[in-house]
């Protein structure tokens, strides 16, 4: 799937059309037996979120970052099993559990959230503060995932989790939106043009 690096680490290139979704592409090759991770420390979720433009960093930030918890720490299972749970919720399981583990993350989130006014062309918004002075990594990292929890419920309560598609790629599983319902592939340049490559050589052994 395709990836690029930020500050040495590699991360998922944004394909999804939501941050939520982009937050489920954290992990590639869903349901194979052996899926790409992303999220494998705490420095990569907050460099994730800064690159989703959730978190800026700071120059004396990155340097921060570049030296330490790169280790997971107690927000990285929180992440895998949120997004674990949004995954299947934005793909539409009748299981509620899911669905539960994701609303007691976002009710969760909102114990430390504000909500911002909107103006004539956008709605309001709940937003976790990134909070006073420089943070640990490990903190800033437990705040990501409230903001993605946070992100997570407007996903899933909005018209557009109408609109989910989950890419049928090998090794892919991808979710991106598609509201007009004419999109395949996470993308084309790479698990569509691999799809026709295949086709392409089967149609050579026939």
């Amino acid at each position: 799937m395709p990836w690029h690096l930020m500050d040495g680490v590699p991360l998922p290139d944004q394909v999804a059309g939501h941050v939520a979704l982009e937050f489920c592409n954290t992990r590639a090759g869903w349901g194979g037996p052996a899926p790409k991770e992303y999220l494998t420390c705490d420095r990569a979720l907050v460099l994730w979120a800064a690159d989703t433009g959730q978190r800026p960093i700071e120059d004396a930030d990155r340097a921060r970052l570049a030296t330490g918890a790169d280790r997971p720490g107690p927000a990285v299972p929180r992440a895998l099993a949120l997004r674990e749970a949004l995954y299947r919720c934005a793909l539409h399981t009748d299981d509620p559990r899911p669905w539960q583990l994701v609303g007691e993350a976002a009710a969760r989130a909102r114990e430390h959230a504000v909500l911002l006014p909107g103006g004539p062309d956008r709605p309001a918004t709940w937003q976790v503060p990134q909070g006073p002075g420089r943070q640990t990594t490990a903190r800033a990292a437990e705040r990501v995932v409230d903001a993605v929890a946070l992100a997570a419920e407007a996903l899933l309560t909005s018209p557009l989790a109408l609109a989910v598609a989950a890419c049928p790629g090998a090794g892919c599983g991808w979710l991106f939106a598609d509201p007009r319902h004419r999109r395949r592939w996470c993308t084309m340049t790479v698990c569509g043009n691999r799809a026709k490559a295949r086709r392409h050589a089967e149609r050579l052994r026939e």
